[in-house]
């Protein structure tokens, strides 16, 4: 096991920050700079997540060092995993796990298994979700892990090997108290479970490890479906904002994974029509509104969702379709510019992480388009992360439909912390709103001394 610390000083000198914009700070975690042109996973998201937080921190007029102790991992951990596959060969993968900041609560953040993980896009992350985790105001911090694998090749004695081996080299830095995993992308209730197995089997089992859990193990009914089914709440209070209703608005979907999904199911059921929707295997179309419920069952048989019969198939992307609002639900930088250019609704609602670049956000915001940002946008899954993390503690089980009314009251209060100000600055408020309630608990902790920080209190 590798880890890499980085400790807190009570007392913060100009010595121990960053200097200026376009320079790094004495960490190497913690990167500057305007935005690239990368498209591409890990380095292209730590950029622009670099990009829109000294956005924020310039409006808020912190000093330099400051802004190097907020930014910087409070640990990142690198495991071996040596894993018997199905053939008897041995392959050797890497995981990751990274504790961005502990100032508010234990960290908490989900597990990936997608190919293109790497340490820069698990960095990048997990500081998304610090930011997202203060601003819903719960009693987390942020963490993001992942091991850079093919879930689709690999068995499910493979997947559940390689998550026992993952679970059981963390264990040292996670705990119910410390850091609480998650599913993410490419990882499910099933694997959640394997997690709590693995830490039980170790001596270390307790409810609060981890969240998304099957709900026989201690999950809840609402856990799978509360990131889309929040993003289509808040794409509702956002379109009502903006004078519209969500009766007959058209919306088109990419990403049609577990937030995809729900959040257009929700949307439906709101009134709105599904008029584009797509994955991996492409995109399908209908003027008149694709059936969704007939596109679920296709999937769910197997058939990939670009050849189903009931819609027209597209050459592009999902979002370019006329349509009123748009969910980006897949990875992150599925917006570009691009795409951005060739856009026409009047909405996005980001329901993936990262998933617009600050170019492609330049061009929305000079064409006139509002983004609901990530951390506000998909907060559902981690505020019912919280309230699964609080039913376990107390060992009860709420009502399915009492953890979706405290969720969506959730997140309608996050929603109304940025309603108020253009939509433009929707991002930099939130962020800028986020960090302060960081340095307030980091300040009211000792972690930062009061006259070092010119910041909100």
């Amino acid at each position: 096991m590798h880890i890499t610390t980085e400790p807190r000083s009570p007392v913060i000198s100009d010595e121990e920050g960053c200097g200026a914009e376009g320079e790094r700070c004495r960490n190497s975690q913690h990167r500057h700079g305007a935005a690239t042109s990368e498209t591409a996973h890990g380095g292209g998201l730590l950029d622009w997540e670099a990009e829109r937080f000294q956005r924020a921190t310039e409006a808020l007029g912190l000093d330099a060092a400051v802004t190097c102790v907020l930014h910087c991992a409070a640990r990142s951990v690198e495991v071996e995993i040596p894993l018997e596959r199905d053939d008897g060969s041995l392959e050797v993968f890497t995981g990751y796990r990274v504790q961005h900041s502990m100032a508010l609560g234990p960290a908490k953040g989900g597990i990936r298994y997608h190919p293109d993980v790497d340490a820069a896009e698990v960095t990048a992350l997990a500081r998304l979700m610090t930011w997202k985790t203060a601003l819903a105001d719960l009693p987390f911090g942020g963490a993001k892990g992942g091991v850079p694998c093919d879930p689709a090749k690999l068995s499910t004695r493979e997947l559940r090997d390689l998550t026992h081996h993952y679970t059981v080299g963390m264990l040292p830095v996670i705990g119910p108290d410390t850091d609480v995993l998650a599913p993410d992308l490419g990882t499910n209730s099933a694997v959640m479970g394997w997690v709590l197995r693995a830490a039980t089997e170790a001596g270390r089992g307790d409810l609060r490890l981890v969240t998304g859990k099957p709900p026989i193990l201690g999950g809840t009914a609402f856990r799978a479906k509360a990131t889309g089914v929040g993003v289509a709440h808040v794409a509702d209070l956002a379109y009502r904002h903006l004078g519209e209703t969500l009766e007959d608005a058209r919306v088109a979907v990419e990403g049609f994974g577990s937030v995809g999904r729900w959040a257009a199911v929700e949307l439906v059921d709101r009134g709105a029509t599904i008029v584009s929707v797509g994955d991996v295997t492409g995109a399908v179309h209908a003027e008149a509104g694709l059936d969704l419920r007939g596109l679920i069952e296709w999937i769910d048989r197997g058939h990939r969702l670009a050849e189903f019969p009931g819609a027209d198939t597209l050459d592009t992307s999902a979002l370019t379709v006329p349509c009123d609002i748009v969910i980006p639900a897949a990875m992150e930088g599925t917006l570009d510019q691009d795409v951005a250019t060739r856009l026409s609704a009047r909405l996005v609602v980001e329901g993936a992480n990262g998933p617009t670049t600050p170019d492609a956000e330049a061009t929305l915001a000079d064409k006139g388009v509002a983004v609901v940002p990530d951390i506000v946008a998909n907060a559902g899954g981690v505020i019912s992360s919280y309230y699964e993390w609080v039913q376990n503690h107390q060992r009860m089980s709420w009502p399915e439909a009492d953890e979706r009314d405290r969720v969506l009251q959730r997140l309608e209060t996050t929603w109304n912390l940025i309603a108020g100000t253009s939509a433009g600055e929707w991002r930099i408020q939130a962020v800028a709103i986020a960090i302060g309630r960081v340095i307030d608990a980091m300040t009211a902790a000792g972690m930062l001394l009061p006259e070092s920080v010119g910041a909100p209190s």
